[in-house]
């Protein structure tokens, strides 16, 4: 039997992703198929992070709750921002507006899961 991660988990693991150069790259190189810049924003805004299902998640403390609100806004606001990706992840990883998404997904996780 599989078990589905959680919320939680799927949350982190994503904010694990956005965070890291090498797990973006190997992602793309996973599946070449897929436009992984159009994947890592769908993953963040249409699959993941509802305010209202965080809200109600209670494996999230009120303190993670506010963590997540604050990188979804902080991305939010950067992601009309970002270059065309050409094709591929290293054209955002050469943007530095996609580092600075990168650095707030990285702290954004430690403040979780510390």
């Amino acid at each position: 039997m599989t078990t589905t991660p959680s919320r939680r988990e799927q949350i982190s693991e994503l904010l694990q992703l956005l965070a890291s150069e090498e797990e973006q790259l190997a992602y793309e190189r996973n599946v070449p198929h897929v436009d992984i810049t159009a994947e890592l924003v769908c993953m963040w805004f249409d699959e993941l992070y509802d305010a209202k299902h965080v809200a109600t998640d209670f494996t999230f403390s009120d303190n993670e709750r506010a963590v997540l609100a604050e990188f979804h806004q902080f991305y939010d606001a950067r992601v009309d921002r970002l270059p065309e990706s050409q094709g591929t992840v290293r054209t955002w990883l050469a943007s530095p507006v996609w580092r600075e998404v990168m650095e707030q997904a990285r702290r954004t996780l430690e403040r979780i899961t510390a």
